[in-house]
């Protein structure tokens, strides 16, 4: 029987022959056999394999003619596990089985000699108010939550189906080793389910989720489950645009009826490589990071802003990325670059509004030798050495209009002459322009070339000041203390609650860049290791809550505070559990909080629900 470390081992060793971890899905010893002769790395005994085997559809896995759990253990343990013994068999478990409790289930399990466990069925494929029944008795997701949390701590190999990001999060959380993004029933045979979801539609859902999961623990395996996915090909399309290392097939293996053979296909899915040099795609993967390293909120319009970086980053366009001074413009078109195909080429940046006239045309066109005084040797200029590359135009408004229309050309015909020479000189340059001023208003001004700004503005990005997202302040005030502590040497924790309220009380001017120097100055001034707000500039203190509001509170004696802390809390809970009808799955959300801290809190007030409103 296989140990958890040596099922982890030899998924770690597929990946590092190149090749995605493939697990089948299936009803009986045949199909199971199959796929182990077609490279499946795990076999997946779930009920709904059951019912294609005998050329039903997976659905009727849901209807309750019988024990699902009771199903597994007679086709598993008589058909399955006598005919695997080098790759793992995982038993599907329905977490919810009113005939015993999770331990004896996990008992049985070990027993029988599975290795490990995936929650299946899953109320994840249950939706409306029959899902909202499930939750409010205790039936829902959380109970399988609940289930592989326990087969962790006695050392299963743990496959969990996730849904949506909070329960990718939650399964993350108890330290799963799969996370596996469940895309709904899969297709496959004339007796599948039709999918109404398209694969390119499902990349952002499962992006999303892994991002939520490894956000939480970054050590499992991403792997997609079903869904629209029906041919190798398509499996590995998944692979190259998210960070999936697997598939898990059911129909699409053990198709209805036996349309293949199972071990072909299973073969096809596990010989298609995900990556053409495993090398090759990390270093691409870490330089993607670098561009988003310092991009720092989850605001709304942040997530617009990365949204339009994302798509527009690999399309050969000129973007204009416009906004306030000390917005971030520069990471952004930073970001851009790394995520785009000439991320390996050059980044070259030149501040358009730093240098006069005569000394800017030949910084982006280069000169020859003897063009002007001074001009002592030849010179490559902006446009040469972005070559293949990215040139950054930084305050690109302030270009003389004899540049601009230097500058149009250049981008009309990707070929200009330096300056003071002849010779036509060919370039393959992508233009991303930064501006913090109004270029339309220039435009109807005179000031800016019409054509040179529609040439420009093929797309625009606007990055927010940031009074317009100050929920971002907590995360960006943790980043720059980390910086601030590896540049200065310092061990600044963070600012006292008083400071935070006042660092986001204030509407910075000067935004993220007069934030950074905020902090800079308060960590160098600071005495001890959290910043006080003594420590802040006067505007900014000026904004932290007033002690006189604090003390208008009502207080209490010492030994009541607890007490009277109690009772405002259960006062809370019931007025949410009274305006939801005792809904607790919608309670707790209002509330913040989880079902099983909502079911804890209702123990200790003694909160029960009252019989108008019992089922």
């Amino acid at each position: 029987m296989l140990t958890k470390a040596e099922i982890i081992k030899q998924l770690n060793e597929s990946i590092n022959d190149n090749k995605p971890i493939i697990g089948a899905a299936v009803g009986s010893g045949l199909s199971a056999k199959q796929a182990h002769e077609g490279g499946a790395d795990f076999i997946l005994a779930l009920n709904a394999g059951r019912f294609r085997a005998s050329g039903v559809s997976s659905l009727a896995c849901m209807m309750p003619f019988a024990n699902g759990n009771e199903t597994v253990f007679q086709f598993g343990s008589k058909e399955i596990l006598p005919r695997i013994q080098d790759i793992p068999v995982i038993f599907g478990a329905c977490a919810t089985d009113p005939t015993k409790s999770q331990e004896t289930l996990l008992s049985t399990i070990v027993r029988h000699g599975f290795q490990g466990v995936n929650n299946f069925p899953s109320v994840g494929v249950v939706d409306g108010i029959f899902r909202e029944a499930l939750e409010e008795e205790g039936l829902g997701y959380q109970a399988e939550v609940d289930l592989m949390e326990k087969a962790v701590q006695r050392g299963l190999f743990t496959i969990a189906f996730t849904f949506d990001e909070e329960q990718a999060r939650q399964m993350a959380a108890v330290n799963v080793d799969v996370i596996c993004v469940n895309l709904g029933w899969t297709v496959g045979g004339d007796l599948g389910v039709t999918q109404s979801t398209s694969i390119n539609e499902s990349l952002d859902l499962i992006n999303r989720i892994f991002q939520a999961a490894q956000d939480v623990n970054p050590n499992v395996f991403p792997m997609v489950y079903g869904g629209p996915i029906n041919e190798a090909e398509q499996a590995g399309y998944i692979y190259e645009n998210t960070q999936a290392v697997g598939y898990i097939g059911g129909s699409s293996f053990e198709r209805i009826p036996a349309e293949a053979s199972i071990k072909e296909v299973t073969n096809e899915f596990k010989n298609y490589s995900k990556l053409e040099e495993e090398n090759e795609s990390l270093k691409a993967e870490l330089v993607k990071k670098k561009g988003f390293d310092e991009i720092v909120g989850q605001s709304r319009s942040m997530q617009e802003l990365y949204d339009v970086v994302r798509k527009v980053a690999d399309k050969n366009i000129n973007v204009l990325v416009h906004g306030p001074s000390g917005t971030g413009k520069e990471l952004v078109v930073r970001a851009i670059h790394y995520n785009s195909p000439r991320y390996n080429g050059p980044f070259v940046k030149i501040n358009c509004a730093a240098m006069p006239k005569e000394i800017l045309e030949s910084e982006l066109f280069g000169h020859e030798k003897g063009a002007f005084t001074g001009a002592e040797r030849q010179r490559f200029g902006k446009f040469e050495l972005a070559h293949n590359g990215t040139l950054f135009l930084d305050e690109v408004g302030e270009l003389e209009p004899d540049i601009q229309a230097k500058f149009l050309r250049v981008i009309q015909q990707q070929e200009f002459e330096r300056v003071g020479g002849s010779e036509t000189i060919k370039v393959d340059v992508r233009i991303i322009c930064a501006t913090n001023s109004n270029l339309r208003e220039a435009v109807q001004k005179g000031m800016f070339r019409e054509d040179l700004y529609y040439r420009l503005n093929v797309v625009s990005i606007y990055t927010p000041p940031l009074c317009k997202r100050k929920e971002d302040i907590p995360a960006l005030v943790n980043h720059f203390l980390g910086r601030i502590n590896e540049k200065f040497n310092l061990m600044i924790k963070k600012p006292s609650a008083a400071s935070l309220d006042a660092l986001v009380n204030y509407d910075w001017p000067g935004n993220v860049r007069e934030l950074e120097h905020t902090l800079e100055r308060a960590a160098i001034l600071c005495e001890e290791n959290i910043i006080q707000l003594k420590d802040l500039p006067e505007p900014v203190q000026e904004l932290a809550v007033p002690e006189e509001a604090v003390a208008a509170e009502p207080t209490f004696p010492a030994p009541m505070r607890k007490k009277v802390s109690g009772e405002v809390e259960k006062q809370l809970i019931l007025d949410h559990l009274e305006q939801f009808g005792w809904n607790r799955t919608k309670a707790s959300q209002t509330l913040g909080i989880t079902r099983r801290t909502l079911y804890n809190k209702m123990k200790k007030y003694n909160l029960e629900q009252p019989t108008r409103y019992s089922r």
